[in-house]
C-alpha cells in the first residue's frame, strides 16, 4: 500500500508538502500539486481518509520531543537547543510545543495528542535510536520531523548532527597532543547512542594510526562499584574521553576516590560543554558541539517553502564542534 510518506520521498518533497497537494492546498504551487497528483494516480495511491481530516487544520506550533531521562530538565545541551529553536521559531511566527515524560509511552501520548488535538505537522526529535518506539510513531505519521542525531542504519529523515567521528578523533587527539596523555580510555553509556558509535570509532581510528592500544568500556553511572573496579584494574589510564559531559564528571569523581592521591591525576574530555563551571575542574575538558546553532538548523530544515525540494545538503546539516 503506497504512502504519502512513499509519494514525498520519490518526489523529493516533504510530507506535509505532499499531504497538502493532495489536498489542493492553495499554499503548494499549482505545478506541484499536478505533479503529486499525477504521481499518487500513477502508483494507486489511496487517501486515508481518517487522516485527511487532521491535513484540513494545521497549527502554527513544532513539536519539541525529549529523549526519556531523568536528566533532559536541567541538561545544559538541551536548554541551548531549545533556545535556538525558540529564537528560529519566533522569527518564522511559530510557537513550541513540548513532549517530555518518565516513560516512553507517556512521551508517546503526548505526542498523539500533539498530531490528533493540536494538529501540529512539524516536530524535532532531541534523539536518534533504532527501534525508538516514539520515532516509529511519528515517522508513520502524516508529518515532517527532524533529529537531533542522524538517522540509524538504514533510515533516512532530516537530521542536524556534529561531524562525531571526526569530534571523538579531534578529542582523542587533544588529549594526546595538548595534555601528554599515554594511555588514553574511552569511556561510554550503556545505551548504544549512535553519536556514541561514532566518537569511538574516531577514538580507534586514531590509537590505530598511532600504534596505541585502545581500551574501551561501557558503563553504568547507576553502579559506581563496576566504575571503581575498572579503574582499579587499569591504574595506567591516565585521560579519558567520555561520550559526554555527564559520563566524564561521574568517572572522574570515581577516579578520584580510588585515587585519593593529589599527585595522580586523570585528563577528561566529555562532550557538549554542559556543565557548570562550579562542578568541574582544570583537568575536565569538554567538546562544544554548539547546541543552540543546532537548534536554530533544526528549524530552517522544517520551515521552508512548501514546493522547495528536500535532495541534496537541505536533508541535513552538519554543525562544526570546537574543543
Amino acid at each position: 500500500m503506497v504512502t504519502i510518506r512513499d509519494i514525498a520521498n520519490k518526489l523529493g518533497l516533504s510530507v506535509s508538502t505532499v499531504s497538502r497537494a493532495l489536498n489542493n492546498n492553495p499554499r503548494i504551487s499549482i505545478k506541484t500539486r499536478r505533479i503529486v497528483r499525477e504521481y499518487a494516480d500513477k502508483v494507486g495511491y489511496e487517501p486515508n481518509y481518517n487522516a485527511r481530516s487532521l491535513t484540513l487544520q494545521e497549527s502554527n506550533a513544532i513539536g519539541v520531543v525529549f529523549p526519556v531521562n531523568e536528566r533532559v530538565i536541567d541538561n545544559i545541551f538541551y536548554v541551548e537547543l531549545l533556545r535556538g529553536i525558540s529564537k528560529r521559531l519566533n522569527e518564522n511566527n511559530f510557537v513550541l510545543s513540548v513532549a517530555v515524560g518518565d516513560t516512553a509511552e507517556a512521551v508517546m501520548e503526548s505526542v498523539k495528542s500533539m498530531i490528533s488535538r493540536g494538529k501540529i505537522k512539524r516536530f524535532i526529535i532531541f534523539y536518534s535510536h533504532a527501534g525508538d518506539p516514539v520515532i516509529d510513531l511519528i515517522d508513520s505519521s502524516p508529518v515532517d520531523y527532524v533529529t537531533i542525531g542522524k538517522p540509524t542504519h538504514g533510515n533516512d529523515w532530516l537530521y542536524v548532527d556534529n561531524d562525531n567521528k571526526q569530534a571523538g578523533m579531534d578529542a582523542t587527539r587533544y588529549l594526546i597532543d595538548e595534555l601528554k596523555i599515554n594511555h588514553p580510555a574511552f569511556i561510554e553509556s550503556t545505551f548504544g547512542w549512535p553519536y556514541e558509535e561514532d566518537r569511538r570509532t574516531g577514538y580507534l581510528e586514531l590509537l590505530d594510526e598511532l600504534g596505541i592500544k585502545p581500551l574501551v568500556v561501557s558503563i553504568s553511572e547507576e553502579d559506581p562499584d563496576a566504575i571503581n573496579e575498572f579503574i582499579s584494574d587499569h591504574p595506567e589510564i591516565d585521560g579519558v574521553v567520555a561520550t559526554d559531559d555527564y559520563i566524564g564528571l561521574k568517572f572522574y569523581k570515581q577516579f578520584n576516590l580510588v585515587h585519593p592521591d593529589v599527585d595522580k591525576h586523570v585528563e577528561i574530555v566529555g562532550f557538549n560543554a554542559s556543565l557548570p563551571r562550579e562542578l568541574v575542574n582544570v583537568h575536565f575538558h569538554s567538546v562544544n558541539l554548539f547546541p543552540e546553532e543546532m537548534g536554530g538548523a533544526a528549524v530552517d530544515l522544517l520551515v521552508r517553502n512548501d514546493n522547495e525540494p528536500l535532495f541534496g545538503d537541505q536533508r541535513y546539516q552538519i554543525i562544526p564542534h570546537k574543543i
